[in-house]
């Protein structure tokens, strides 16, 4: 993801971690959202800022994707974040505030088919089984088309929680779509799925 997509992506994230940055109690350790950033090319990083940080502590200016990539490898990018989500959950099942901590939300987009180890169904599905209070994390997927691409819409699908895909044609509407999904605070498929449509209006 290069140009055009990835700064739309970067200016998405950083909207998203500016609103999220906005809500919930105050000061920089009371943060109801963290922030987990995993970047994917033939293998998946994480950002060090950005893992599973309070948003408080996060400055928005220094979060980018350098678009600089060649492969897609989207099976290590979920492997990294369910290794990081399984420890969180725990530890959220026994937090005096845990209702007050919206629950995980997964967002992956990408521009490319995945082409890189083996496919990505098994590890989302293991993600979508994590669950709170039996409400399950809920993964929202993008495809994304801007400029062309090999995009393979039938494995983005196939990740997504039910009503959670969205194709995207428009640099703009993917930074919508980040910003406004990752920002929501709601964390049912139903009610993602109805703020995704917004996003496309």
């Amino acid at each position: 993801m290069a140009g055009e997509k990835a700064q739309a992506a970067t200016d998405g994230i950083r909207e998203m971690v500016m609103e999220c940055q906005s809500r919930g109690p105050t000061g920089p350790d009371r943060s109801y959202f963290k922030f987990l950033l995993v970047r994917f090319d033939s293998n998946a990083t994480v950002d060090p800022q950005a893992d599973l940080t309070p948003v408080r502590k996060i400055d928005p200016d220094q979060i980018a994707i350098p678009g600089d990539g060649g492969q897609t490898n989207i099976t290590a990018a979920l492997q990294t974040t369910l290794d990081r989500l399984r420890p969180y959950m725990q530890a959220l099942q026994d937090h005096p505030e845990r209702a007050e901590h919206p629950l995980p939300l997964v967002i992956v987009f990408s521009d490319g088919g995945h082409n890189v180890g083996p496919g990505p169904q098994p590890v989302a599905e293991q993600i979508k089984q994590l669950s709170l209070d039996g409400d399950p994390v809920v993964i929202a997927a993008a495809g994304v088309s801007v400029g062309g691409g090999e995009l393979d819409e039938n494995t983005l699908r196939a990740i997504a929680s039910p009503e959670c895909y969205v194709h995207i044609a428009d640099a703009q509407v993917l930074s919508r779509f980040i910003s406004s999904v990752g920002s929501s605070g709601v964390s049912n498929a139903k009610d993602i799925a109805s703020v995704i449509k917004t996003v496309q209006q």
